[in-house]
Formats: C-alpha cells, structure tokens, sequence
C-alpha cells in the first residue's frame, strides 16, 4: 500500500525527493518559561519548510530530534497535517529496533499519531521482532521501510559484515545482501541504502529488482550526489540539512529535482 502511494505522489510531483525534516532544538530553554515557544517556533519551522517545498517533494522523512521536542501527539500532527494536505506523505525515522511487544507499541504510537511509513531495522529479525510491526502497518494501510546499508562512514562495521549461509560458515556474503532478502521476502515498502554508497545500491538493486524502491539518504550534507545514486538504482533520495538549513529552502529542493531529471 504505502510503496504504491509513494509512487503516485513521485509521479504526480515529477520529484524523486524525500525532504528530512531535522530541525534541532535549543535544549537550554528546557524546564524554563521560555521552552514553550521553541516548541512553537520548531513547529513554526518545520510547517513553513514544508510549505516551501512541497512542490518538489514525493514525501519527508521526520527524525526523532523534531519528534522529541515538538511532542508526538502534540506539535507533531500539526506538522503531519500540513504534509497531508500537500497530497503527501511522512516517514518516521524510529529505526524500530526492539522484542516485538515493544516494537508494536512504538509502531502503533508513531502510526496513530498520523505517520504514514515507519523505519526498522531488520537486524532483530522476524518472528518475535518485525512480525508484529508489519501487522500492526498492514492492518492500519501504512507502510514500513527497513535499513539495509546506511550512509555514514562506519557503515561497513554492522551492515558490511560477512553472514555466513550454512552451519560450515563457507558460504558468506554481506549483511546488506541479506537484510535485502529479508526485505523482499517481507514485502518491505522500500530498503535504505546510504548514497554515499553507489556501488552498493548496484548489488541490493539487482537482488531485489522493482519489487522494492532504494531509498538513499546522505545527498547533500553527506556529501552524496543525487544523479549518481538514482543512476545506480535508487528509486528515491532523501536530503535533509542541505535544505532546511539553506537560506532559501525552495530554491535548494527544486536544484536537486532538477539534477535527479
């Protein structure tokens, strides 16, 4: 359901473009008088940006350093509403990490309050740990993403071990490769694949083909390049500081669009 809605939202917009929502807040007006209005001009922030970009964005992604802050249910469907009405949709990057009892709960939290998609890590495996976050999103029409290789420079040291596939442990081959098995045989509604990594894109796009979108963060502050990770197979690419922090957000969205076509 969820992969199908981002495709739509990607045709209709002409954008391959998913715009993370990291704002920062300043905790050292916690516990004082003054909090309340970063929580307000946080939530301020974030609906003007989406406002300004929404025409060149299939969706956004919203960390937990907006969440925390803002309040799940009490900035944050102020913020998941002006995305909605931009005909869009919102991921929550959770990276759902847990026994199943409480990854079901973060899921149905996250997803209540109005996310569309959420973000696990396959790493805690099926039955008793992502069994019940896919059940708890089906159920609901949402979607979930699971990591396969991330974007930072220490990447190698979890997703890039070798598995071994037989008790001999002869037969080896990388951890992405397997969290993208897992991922089409889960029917994952897409796979993050850091940007910063195009030749790893080329090997998890040859295992899972269409049935599953690439998603690729790292463009921009990262240091990654948009063209080089859709020409390797990624299906959408996630850029965050390199347009909230731009002084004209729109005109930093719209550059990367253009670049993508």
């Amino acid at each position: 359901m969820y992969k199908r809605k981002l495709a739509a939202a990607s045709f209709v917009s002409k954008s391959k473009l998913i715009i993370g929502i990291d704002l920062v807040a300043d905790i050292s007006k916690v516990g004082t008088a003054k909090w309340r209005a970063e929580q307000e001009r946080m939530e301020k922030e974030a609906i003007r940006i989406i406002n300004e970009t929404a025409e060149y964005a299939a969706a956004y992604k919203i960390n937990r350093q907006l969440v925390l802050p803002v309040g799940l249910f009490d900035g944050m469907p102020k913020i998941l509403d002006t995305i909605h009405d931009h005909g869009l949709t919102a991921i929550m990057d959770c990276k759902i990490n847990d026994i199943g009892n409480t990854n079901t709960q973060i899921a149905r939290y996250y997803l209540d309050a109005g996310f569309d998609a959420i973000i696990a890590n396959p790493f805690v495996g099926w039955e008793g740990g992502l069994d019940s976050v896919f059940e708890t999103a089906r159920n609901k029409q949402k979607g979930v993403i699971t990591l396969c290789y991330m974007s930072h420079p220490a990447a190698s040291e979890g997703y890039g071990l070798q598995v071994a596939l037989d008790e001999k442990g002869k037969n080896l081959e990388p951890m992405y490769e397997t969290f993208a098995r897992r991922a089409r045989k889960w029917d994952a509604d897409g796979v993050i694949v850091g940007a910063t990594y195009p030749d790893i894109i080329r090997e998890v796009k040859k295992i899972l083909g269409d049935e599953v979108p690439i998603i690729s963060p790292g463009v921009g502050a990262q240091g990654a390049s948009a063209r080089d990770a859709i020409e390797a197979g990624a299906s959408y690419i996630i850029a965050a500081r390199s347009i909230v922090n731009a002084e004209d957000p729109t005109s930093a969205a719209k550059s990367l669009v253009e670049e993508m076509r």
